[in-house]
């Protein structure tokens, strides 16, 4: 037989500290989702669009980090959160301003340029890594 007296009893929390818990977690969430976030990703590299006469091209480096500028729910949005990240660079493009070579060099700063104007948008604040990157076109 249990007794009643013998139980211990439960305070439940008071209501303002109810509410005042939900607007500190507002306040959160709104502070954390209005940040500016530099965050880098690793692609994988794949080219196509090879000029007339060429039939393969290999690049120095085939992943590439680039560093993006974001806030607060673009963590959640499309090209950054999927699981197999792919640049395709189109080679016909990239090399259109150099002469007709075999072998092209970029550096990530000429890397990054066509990027921004083909791939990505102004949310894409510099390629990371690799500094220099080489096409050899066969």
């Amino acid at each position: 037989m249990a007794d009643n007296k013998s139980r211990i009893p439960v305070k439940l929390p008071s209501l303002a500290f109810i509410v005042c818990l939900l607007i500190s977690i507002a306040c959160w969430v709104l502070v954390s989702f209005s940040k500016d976030y530099k965050m880098s990703y690793e692609y994988k590299l794949v080219c196509d669009n090879l000029p007339e006469g060429r039939k393969s091209v290999t690049a120095s480096d085939t992943v590439l980090t680039l560093t993006f500028n974001q806030n607060g729910f673009g963590y959640l949005m499309k090209p950054f959160s999927e699981k197999e990240k792919v640049v395709t660079i189109s080679i016909n493009d990239l090399i259109k301003p150099k002469n007709k070579v075999t072998v092209y060099t970029f550096t990530n700063k000429e890397l990054y340029e066509y990027l921004v104007s083909h791939n990505f948008g102004p949310e894409l604040v510099a390629v990371s890594a690799p500094e220099v990157i080489t096409f050899y076109l066969r």
